[in-house]
């Protein structure tokens, strides 16, 4: 992009969250991130190390207003049970002054834990939630 101009960046208040088709409402964050993952190659003659990439690790998280008991209903009776639920995220940010929408579709989810409890006097409640992903998908992209 040759000249960004201040309308451009996208606004998180302009994104939506669904799980499994489900529309989070309450969403406050989402964050994903794909990771290299590299073997260290030493090399002779050369003083530094240098890297293989031999495959990536997605994990990411989501932050929620505490609103209902939704997904400890879903996520906490299979990770007593030792079973593993999996699940499709897909997040878009659809702002109308950035160049474009971004949409990215996340395969084979599982969080890592749920809160129980989790409540302050004086704050309102959050829930957040750890995940991993196997594979992502970007159906629409912000064209530069």
């Amino acid at each position: 992009m040759e000249i960004m101009e201040s309308k451009h960046p996208f606004y998180g208040s302009r994104g939506m969250l669904w799980i499994d088709g489900y529309r989070v409402a309450e969403v406050l964050e989402v964050k994903a991130t794909l990771t290299a993952k590299k073997l260290e190659v030493p090399m002779a003659g050369h003083m530094s190390v240098g890297y293989k990439t031999v495959g990536y690790e997605g994990k990411g998280s989501f932050k929620l207003h505490k609103v209902t008991s939704y997904f400890i209903e879903k996520y906490a009776p299979s990770i007593k049970e030792g079973k593993q639920v999996l699940f499709t995220l897909i997040s878009e940010v659809n702002d109308p002054d950035a160049v474009g929408n971004e949409r990215i579709e996340l395969y084979r989810c599982s969080v890592d834990s749920v809160d129980l409890i989790n409540w302050a006097v004086g704050k309102l409640s959050e829930e957040e939630y750890n995940f991993t992903f196997e594979d992502y998908n970007m159906t629409d992209s912000a064209a530069a």
